[in-house]
Order: C-alpha cells, then sequence, then structure tokens
C-alpha cells in the first residue's frame, strides 16, 4: 500500500483551540440528553450548559498566556485580547442561561435552546480568535443563524416570529454586503490574513486604492449591522422586543463583544494604512448612533424596545475608543462592555421577575409603584438605571469615562463634548423608570415568583456594579493588560 502524504502537517499546540472543542461536544451532548432526559427533569439540561460554560471559561483562562498563541496554521489565535473578549461571552451566556431558567421551562425542546445558546457562543469565540477572513466569516454565520432561530423560539407568539424573519432577512443583507467588501480587499491583496493584507493595503498604489476604499466600506458596514449601528440598527427594535427576554439579554451582550472585537482586530490588523479615512467614517457612525439611540429611546413605552435603542447609544459610545485608536482607547472599549454586561444582566433579571399571570412586565408603566412594595428590587432597579446613565460613582460612570478621556487626549474635543450631551440626554428616559418606581402609584398587582437563580443574579449584578463605581481599577487594570501587544 502506497504512503498516504498530507498536503498540510497535523496541526501544532491543540491545545490553544481546546476552549472550543470542548463548547462544540457538549452542544451535540446537551441535544442528546433533552432526547432522553423527561420534561420535568429538563433543568438537568439547562444546568449542565450553565456548567460548561463555566468549565470552558476556566480552560481559556488557563491554556491562555502560552508562549506559543497562533494554532492550525496560524488561522487560530488566542492571545490576552481574544482571552478576555471569550471569558465576557462566556459570563453573559451563564447569566442568560440563569435566566431562562424559569422562562422557557413551559416551552417544548428545551434542549434546542440551550444547544443553540451554545453554538452560538462556539461562533463568537471563532470570530474573536480568527487570524482571518475565512475563520471569522464561518465563525459569524454560525452565531448568526443559532441567534436567528432563538429570536424565534416562542414560536407561537407572532411578534417573535416577525422579529426573527425581519432579523433574518437583514442579516443575510448584512453578509452579504460584507462578503463583498471581503471579495475587494481580496482582490487588492491576494489574501485571506489579517496580518497579510495589512502592509500590502497600506502600500497599496492609486490604481488599487478605489477597490480597497470600496471593501473597507462594505466590510465596517457588514460589521456595523452586527453590533447595532446606526443607520445600520434597523432590526435591533424588533427583534429585541420579539425575542424572549433571555434572549434579548443575550443579544445584548455577547453578541456585540464578539463583534466588537472583530471590528477591532479588522481596523488594527486590516486596516492600519486607512486609519485617517476610516476614523471620519466612524465619526459618523458615532454621532449618529448616539443620537439615534439616546432620541429614540425617549419615545419608546416598552422597556425591551427602550433597552435596544439604549444598546444602539452605547455602541455609539463605544465606538469613541477606535476612534481613538490607542491602547487606552481599545482598553476603555473593553472596559465599557465589561460593565455594560453587568448592567444589563441585571435590569433583564429585574424585567424577568415582573412577569406574572398575562403581565409580560415590559412596559414602563408595570414599574409604576414599585418600591412601596418592592423596596429591594426598586433600589437594585434604580442603581443600574443611574449607572447606565452614566450618574457618578456607579460602573456606568467609569464606561464613559475611559472612552471621553481617551478620544480627548487625541484632540477630539467636539467629539467628546457631543457625547457628554447625548449622554445628558439618555439620562432621562432611564431617570424616568426611577421616577415610575418611587413616584408613581401602584397600576398592577405585583406577585413576585420567588426565583433564588434570578434573585442570585440581580444581587451580584448590582453589587458589582457599585463595587466597580467605588474602585473601577481592577476592571480597568485587566482591559489594560488584555490590549497589550495589540497594537
Amino acid at each position: 500500500m502506497a504512503d498516504v502524504v498530507f498536503p498540510f502537517p497535523f496541526p501544532e499546540h491543540l491545545d490553544l483551540i481546546l476552549p472550543e472543542i470542548i463548547m462544540a461536544v457538549m452542544g451535540m451532548v446537551v441535544l442528546l440528553m433533552s432526547v432522553f432526559i423527561s420534561k420535568s427533569k429538563q433543568n438537568i439540561v439547562a444546568w449542565t450548559s450553565i456548567v460548561t460554560c463555566v468549565v470552558v471559561a476556566a480552560t481559556v483562562l488557563n491554556v491562555a498566556g502560552q508562549d506559543v498563541t497562533t494554532t492550525f496554521y496560524g488561522y487560530f489565535e488566542l492571545d490576552a485580547f481574544a482571552a478576555y473578549a471569550k471569558v465576557l461571552m462566556l459570563v453573559a451566556t451563564v447569566f442568560a442561561m440563569i435566566l431562562s431558567l424559569n422562562y422557557i421551562k413551559d416551552l417544548a425542546n428545551i434542549g434546542e435552546y440551550y444547544t443553540l445558546m451554545i453554538f452560538s457562543v462556539l461562533g463568537m469565540m471563532l470570530m474573536v480568535s480568527a487570524t482571518n477572513f475565512v475563520v471569522m466569516y464561518l465563525g459569524l454565520e454560525l452565531m448568526a443563524l443559532s441567534v436567528y432561530v432563538l429570536v424565534a423560539y416562542e414560536r407561537d407568539v407572532l411578534r417573535s416570529t416577525e422579529a426573527a424573519l425581519k432579523y433574518f432577512i437583514l442579516g443575510a443583507l448584512s453578509s452579504g454586503m460584507l462578503l463583498y467588501g471581503i471579495s475587494f480587499l481580496y482582490g487588492s491583496t491576494g489574501s485571506f490574513m489579517y496580518t497579510e493584507m495589512g502592509p500590502l493595503i497600506a502600500s497599496s498604489g492609486e490604481d488599487a486604492r478605489l477597490a480597497v476604499l470600496t471593501g473597507m466600506l462594505f466590510v465596517l458596514a457588514g460589521l456595523s449591522f452586527k453590533v447595532s449601528v446606526a443607520p445600520f440598527h434597523m432590526w435591533t427594535p424588533d427583534a429585541y422586543e420579539g425575542a424572549p427576554t433571555p434572549v434579548t439579554a443575550f443579544m445584548s451582550v455577547a453578541p456585540k463583544v464578539a463583534g466588537l472585537v472583530v471590528f477591532m482586530r479588522v481596523l488594527i490588523d486590516v486596516l492600519p494604512g486607512l486609519q485617517e479615512e476610516y476614523t471620519t467614517l466612524l465619526i459618523f457612525l458615532s454621532v449618529l448612533s448616539m443620537a439615534v439611540g439616546n432620541l429614540a429611546a425617549i419615545a419608546q413605552r416598552s422597556i425591551k424596545r427602550m433597552l435596544a435603542y439604549s444598546t444602539i447609544g452605547h455602541v455609539g459610545f463605544m465606538l469613541l475608543g477606535m476612534i481613538a485608536g490607542t491602547s487606552a482607547g481599545y482598553a476603555g472599549i473593553l472596559t465599557y462592555m465589561t460593565i455594560y454586561l453587568f448592567m444589563t444582566m441585571g435590569v433583564f433579571g429585574i424585567i424577568i421577575m415582573m412577569r406574572r399571570d398575562d403581565i409580560q412586565g415590559e412596559l414602563l408603566d408595570d414599574f409604576a409603584g414599585l418600591s412601596k412594595v418592592r423596596p429591594g428590587y426598586a433600589l437594585a432597579m434604580a442603581c443600574l438605571m443611574f449607572s447606565m446613565a452614566g450618574i457618578p460613582f456607579l460602573g456606568g460612570f467609569w464606561a464613559k469615562y475611559v472612552v471621553f478621556i481617551a478620544v480627548i487626549e487625541q484632540g477630539h474635543i467636539i467629539l467628546a463634548t457631543l457625547g457628554v450631551l447625548f449622554s445628558a440626554i439618555g439620562a432621562f428616559y432611564y431617570i424616568r423608570i426611577v421616577k415610575y418606581m418611587y413616584f408613581d402609584e401602584e397600576r398592577v398587582a405585583f406577585n413576585f415568583a420567588k426565583e433564588l437563580p434570578l434573585q442570585v443574579t440581580v444581587v451580584v449584578s448590582t453589587l458589582i456594579i457599585v463595587a466597580v463605581g467605588l474602585y473601577p481599577e481592577p476592571i480597568m487594570e485587566m482591559c489594560k493588560s488584555a490590549v497589550v501587544g495589540l497594537l
């Protein structure tokens, strides 16, 4: 028998991709478990999924920090930046799964729900570790297809299926734009590798400039859609309102982290030679996102739609760190995302606890008089709302502070002033909820279920936001360490 010669040697350092391997295997295990476990014991499936995410996060921390950071012929990288992003996404997934425990217990096919969540996170993990556009796009589609189905998981609810259909159609359009842009960059450089494309684009002549700029525009537009940057935000309010509330919480954080990390990698590795051009574009997108997000949120009566527009505004603030283009700016984005994770999960935990009988707890009027019957929950919600508004000294204040300082250091004084202005406008709709809770009379009967996992989520999130507000240095230092060597 003739020896079989493979065109590539067996990849070394596979331990770097061990977290993804565990995630993929456990996704299939969870799906099979749900088939053989009776519906009355489906919580076993949920807790298996939660434990899986915790174990994978620990594995990421264990294998990160080695001298060798790449595997699979350089297509996969696990540096400190990717490791930090993966831990953030896994923490967000754990919170979302905890929020789902009682929310989806009466739905069919619970195992599929957690399997989809696991595979969506797997796609995000591949995205942030990708060193070329092909691997990044494969991870992006794995994430997106899973999230489309999660949005429509309440299949008997019209608004859920309608939101998922809108999300899918616009998502397909954005993926096409992204691929179109990638094709221009590939045609100009002959490579899909980030680090190979960067020098070639920077040294490209006038003949290739039009193709390179066209590719940049379409790639940034495609990525902007994934992170809800205006004017590519059209899907966000409907998807947030129509999705099951734990899925909305999940979508608010984990995909945003993955998308912003890819955004940063593309700017740093692929487009350093076009910094002047993309900075002009990012300034426009940032200001528009802050304006649309904070102004449109004022008119909303549904808290989920309000938080959808709030997300658009927050992403506009995060773009300030990319406009700065410095280590401080990118560390500021990681700091912002970390604090935003806990603010969002705490708020959605309270929203889910507001569900009772035929009341979803999604309207602003549902919060009227909450402080008189549930002062603890009202206090937690007030702290989280004040934090999102950027009131000193809570976590949200430092989230905005770090990106404002980074952009001011680069001379964008007017841009920072606009950021402060839109932050003040945004404070109105956050503080309005506090007004409902403390100054309005009760309009619906409150009947909070005593669900320990939800209570723990709300308490932990609130305490972290307060603690970070009083002592932000540890998180800031971790984020600074994560971006060392990135530029």
